[in-house]
This record gives structure tokens, C-alpha cells and sequence, in this order.
């Protein structure tokens, strides 16, 4: 605690360009969304667009331990009821009760390949509190199709409060504080880290919370920021060491690119979900390196912990230098060495290319994007 209330205080500090960024990723990430002006009545044909607009990938496919035949596959977009859907559709609002998971189709069963650990019809961890646009309901009653800030799709219904449009935007009002440890509980609720949590006021060594229920309850300052940090490459280091280890969890806290964005977003930045997006996301840096040799000259000239490397599927965030060797700091299930031998970290972890014979990477980054 002390060693953080220092880097508090000693720290070079400034902003990255939040808006800039945000207003970036709204205009080329069509499933974001500023919910404060998301309209309060959408054409129906629109909705079901999006609510088929994404499907699982090819190939032979499990729903759990079986199968996933034509007929089963069926049955699943059946529970999504776009026949239902009217020609105009008026949207509700509403929060997340705890953290919950987005998903493709409305279901709770697992779609895999053969390993259970990568679903294929998990989008996206959100935590408590998170605002949503409700718009539909699945046939079964038991799912909404929402638009989160970052990501549209399908949540348990028991997970969401519907509010008024008028409670809700105040919402956006709120003074709120921001997670900056890997995990923080509130009573039973779990926040991840970058997560905005509404509070009151303080007392001492507490904060005074607001809880999605609307009640107050009393929680440790410990792990919490009075708004977004400012940018500084000591608090960036210092967040992603304390992340280090933290388990990998596909489409949760924390595979690849959720990592990114709740890194970005104890500093303000909003990110989009995937990897693919982020990478679109910054200023673009030429990709033209034939060796590694050039690969790391590259990063020489580029910034710690606000450049992005990407390859197909993946997404790490540069770290720097330590003894001449690049870092890379990434969400990680398995990855494959210089000598071909496929590890499986599963975990957040911190690289040194070199020490960890993994100077081959370079050959796969397919985009640079710093973040100003």
C-alpha cells in the first residue's frame, strides 16, 4: 500500500487521449456503442441483423459432450426467437447484478472443438454495474440480447435490472471509482480489473459503494482509484506485474485482448473487445521488419506499455526493455517456441524474447499500433 501511494506521488504523469481513442473505436467497431445516445427504438430488421450477424466457426463442433448436429444447432437459433421480433423495437435499459457472460447464442451449454476450456459461444466477461440496452428476449424467457458499451449479445436475464432511461443515463453521472488489482470483492460481488464502481463518499480507510441493487456498503480503499488513473509507464509496469499469473480464461478475465482492455481502462481508454478491433485501434506503425534484428530496432523507437503487436488471434502489449531484450506482457492459453515446442502458460505472463526463445513472434505480427 505504501509502495503504491508513492508511485502515486512520484510518477511522470499524463493522459493518454481518451477521447480521441473513443471516438476512433465508435467509428470503425460497429458492435460498440455510446449508450448514453443509443436510440430508444431500432427497426426490427436491424435487431435480428445483429442478432445472426456472428456464428460459430467451421469445422466438427460439440454443444458440452455431444455432437453439435444440424438439428441441435437448429434449436439453439430457434431460443433465439428473431421470428418474433416486431418491425419496430423499442429498447429498454438496464444494469448487470454481478458479473455475468455475454454470449453468442442463448444458451449455457459449452461449444467447443474438443476442448471445453475455448467455447466458441462465450463472448465476453461484464462486471457488476455494467450498462446495457435491452432489446429482445429469448424464447425460453430465461436471456436478453443487449448491447453492452463494447460488445452486443446475449445475457441471463436474472443477471439484468431493468431501470428507466432517465435512472439509467444519470448512471453515466455517478463519481465512481476504478479497480486496479487483478480482482476486487464487494461483499459477493466480483469486479475485474478497470471496472467503474458508482460510490458515495468516503470514511478513513473506507469508500462508501453503491451496489448494483442500489444499496450502500462499506469496502477497503485498498485496490481502488477516485476515477481513472493517468498515465504513467510506473503505473503501467505496476499494474501489469500484479497481473501477472492471474489464470487465462477464454472469453473472461483474462484471455488476450480482455487483458488489453481492462489494462487501458484503469487509465480511461476504451478499448473494443477482440484483438482483431484493437488492432485497429492507435496510430498504425509500418510493418515492414525482414529479421528480428529489425523487429527490435523497431521497438526501440517505439513506447513502453502504449504499443500494440498483433498476430492473427492474439494481441500482447510491448513492456520495454530489460537486459537488451524486448518484453511482452499478454493473456496467454499456449504459444509455440523457436524450436517448434507448443508451452501452455495459461496464464498472464511477462516474456523476454530472447531468454524465452521466442524471437520468431516477430515473423507473425501483422499490425503495430501505438496509443497516444
Amino acid at each position: 500500500m505504501m509502495f503504491l501511494a508513492l508511485l502515486l506521488l512520484i510518477s511522470f504523469v499524463f493522459s493518454l487521449e481518451r477521447e480521441a481513442i473513443r471516438k476512433q473505436a465508435l467509428e470503425l467497431i460497429p458492435q460498440m456503442a455510446d449508450l448514453r445516445s443509443f436510440p430508444t427504438r431500432i427497426e426490427g430488421k436491424r435487431l435480428k441483423a445483429w442478432i445472426l450477424e456472428d456464428a460459430y466457426p467451421e469445422g466438427k463442433l460439440y454443444l458440452n459432450d455431444v455432437p453439435l448436429k444440424d438439428k441441435l444447432l437448429e434449436e439453439l437459433y430457434k431460443n433465439a426467437n428473431v421470428e418474433e421480433i416486431p418491425e419496430k423495437v423499442d429498447v429498454a435499459y438496464g444494469l448487470t447484478l454481478r458479473k455475468t457472460d455475454l454470449k453468442l447464442l442463448p444458451t449455457e451449454a459449452v461449444v467447443h472443438k474438443g476442448n471445453p476450456e475455448i467455447d466458441y459461444n462465450q463472448y465476453s466477461a461484464l462486471d457488476p454495474f455494467a450498462p446495457l440496452a435491452v432489446m429482445h428476449q429469448s424464447k425460453d424467457g430465461k436471456w436478453f440480447f443487449v448491447q453492452s458499451t463494447f460488445l452486443r449479445g446475449w445475457v441471463r436475464k436474472r443477471d439484468v435490472k431493468l431501470i428507466s432511461r432517465e435512472r439509467f443515463l444519470k448512471l453515466f453521472e455517478l463519481p465512481f471509482l476504478v479497480v486496479i488489482k487483478p480482482e476486487l470483492k464487494v461483499g459477493d460481488l466480483t469486479y475485474s480489473l478497470g471496472a467503474k464502481i458508482p460510490y458515495v463518499g468516503s470514511e478513513k480507510e473506507e469508500y462508501l459503494v453503491l451496489t448494483p441493487e442500489g444499496e450502500i456498503q462499506r469496502v477497503s480503499k485498498d485496490g481502488l482509484s477516485e476515477g481513472f488513473w493517468s498515465f504513467s509507464e510506473e503505473r503501467a509496469k505496476y499494474l501489469l506485474e500484479n497481473l501477472l499469473g492471474h489464470p487465462y480464461q477464454w472469453g473472461g478475465y483474462y484471455d488476450c485482448s480482455a487483458f488489453v482492455k481492462a489494462f487501458f481502462g484503469v487509465f480511461g481508454v476504451e478499448m473494443p473487445r477482440n484483438s482483431y478491433q484493437q488492432a485497429l485501434i492507435g496510430d498504425e506503425v509500418k510493418v515492414d521488419f525482414k529479421s528480428y534484428e529489425e523487429f527490435k530496432q523497431l521497438l526501440k523507437e517505439l513506447p513502453p506499455y502504449r504499443t500494440l503487436l498483433y498476430m492473427i488471434g492474439h494481441i500482447m502489449i510491448f513492456g520495454g526493455f530489460e537486459d537488451g531484450e524486448p518484453i511482452i506482457y499478454h493473456g496467454v492459453y499456449s504459444i509455440k517456441k523457436d524450436d517448434g515446442q507448443k508451452i501452455y502458460p495459461k496464464a498472464v505472463v511477462k516474456n523476454l524474447l530472447e531468454r524465452d526463445a521466442l524471437k520468431n513472434l516477430y515473423r507473425k505480427i501483422l499490425a503495430v499500433r501505438v496509443l497516444k
